[in-house]
């Protein structure tokens, strides 16, 4: 899938046969939100992830799951701590019962162990350079690891080093571009430390927060720093995802992507990935909710990627009123190009084609289109209103289900 894929408006390679000619070359790249601005300063989102010499930075959005057995299907079966049994208004008296809190030290001895780095190499010249690390954590006895799908990209080869600093080539069993996850595994001919995790649900502003990672690389690994929670439901739009995460102050660091949040009785309750910088700003630091993982990491476990969730088949970029004016479209979604064999091609969708509205809501960018096919499932037929160089068609596009175009 490609890096640039958000939410399932595939990137492909331009066809400059298809591109009408009084239409800028940029039109191929997705849209990306502006980067939030206060007081005339730029404050940037920055990813964690890889520190390297090779790759810019990326974004950084990880998650953490629990632990695991085998069943005897072969699968990878998770296990979750939960409180299905709590009382939401008293969800914290119940869910801490029976568990103790843990000196800080205490809860880096118990996670720390799990934490792992992860070396990214790609091949140049028949050579494998390293492009950059991350962290990773260890999330059953046999293997398995969680960690950003930005942190493994593009990679030749992965290598993992354990906190013991053991090296191990790691497989790639799964990733998911969309939510930044992906799930390693390593085989290490022994059993593997690894980690618990709590409700993030339960989390409330104020909490002990500790972050453990790999900042700046190998050379700090197992980096250890504490904070609190800052705020809960962040809104957060990075490249042009828009995330719901944690706000902590604990101090993370390039490096620090795919490593683990952790609250004060060892559990991990979110993955530290973006930052805001800026020279006149402190501790602003987001790590995605644990709960929000859970699905994704199991379906990452067991197929290789996200089921059911729902592709439309094109990219495309916005038509703005300055540029709807200046080469004579509509505004809207201009089409860049159709996926062969999609739902949008089979309903006669055309690159140049400018989506207007979609179920007779007004659409104005492709994450206008997204939020619309994101609260329907695959199968379902949506309504696409579009202008071909003012001709306006009605089309009716069934949603297809987004799947990886190799196999893992």
């Amino acid at each position: 899938m490609d890096n640039n894929n958000f939410y399932n408006w595939e990137e492909p390679g331009k066809d400059e046969n298809t591109q009408p000619d009084n239409v800028p070359v940029e039109t191929g790249k997705p849209i990306y939100t502006e980067r939030v601005k206060k007081k005339g300063h730029a404050l940037k989102y920055i990813s964690f992830a890889l520190v390297g010499a090779v790759l810019g930075s990326l974004l950084s959005t990880g998650i953490l799951l629990g632990f695991g057995k085998t069943h005897p299907g072969g699968q990878p079966q998770v296990s979750y701590y939960s409180n299905e049994a709590a009382d939401e208004n008293n969800a914290s008296t119940i869910s801490n019962k029976g568990r103790t809190k843990l000196a800080d030290e205490d809860v880096a001895e118990k996670v720390g162990p799990a934490v792992v780095g992860i070396i990214n190499s790609a091949n140049f010249f028949q050579q494998d350079v390293e492009q950059g690390s991350g962290s990773g954590i260890i999330i059953n006895a046999d293997g398995y690891i969680v960690t950003n799908n930005h942190v493994i990209e593009n990679a030749s080869s992965l290598k993992v080093i354990l906190n013991n600093s053991e090296e191990y080539a790691a497989k790639v069993i799964g990733t998911d571009p969309q939510t930044d996850l992906a799930v390693l595994k390593i085989e290490a001919g022994k059993e593997l430390p690894y980690a618990t995790f709590g409700d993030s649900a339960d989390l409330k502003a104020g909490e002990t927060a500790i972050a453990i990672g790999n900042p700046l690389g190998t050379e700090f690994a197992g980096t250890v720093t504490k904070g609190v929670i800052s705020a809960l439901n962040r809104s957060v739009t990075v490249e042009g995802k828009q995330l719901t995460l944690i706000q902590t102050d604990a101090a993370i660091n390039p490096g620090n992507s795919g490593g683990a949040l952790v609250n004060s009785y060892g559990e991990v309750i979110g993955i530290n990935t973006v930052k805001i910088s800026s020279g006149d700003v402190e501790g602003l630091g987001f790590a995605i909710p644990i709960n929000e993982a859970k699905p994704i990491i199991q379906d990452l476990m067991e197929d290789g990627y996200v089921k059911g969730r729902p592709v439309i088949g094109l990219s495309g970029r916005e038509m703005t009123q300055e540029m709807a004016r200046t080469y004579g479209y509509v505004t809207g979604v201009y089409v860049v190009e159709v996926t062969p064999f999609s739902g949008a091609e089979r309903a006669g969708i055309k690159s140049g084609d400018v989506i207007t509205k979609v179920e007779d809501q007004e659409v104005k960018t492709v994450e206008d289109i997204n939020n619309i096919r994101d609260s329907h499932q695959v199968g379902d037929k949506l309504k696409f209103e579009i202008d071909r160089r003012g001709q306006k068609l009605t089309v009716e596009v069934e949603l297809g289900e987004d799947k990886p175009t190799t196999s893992q």
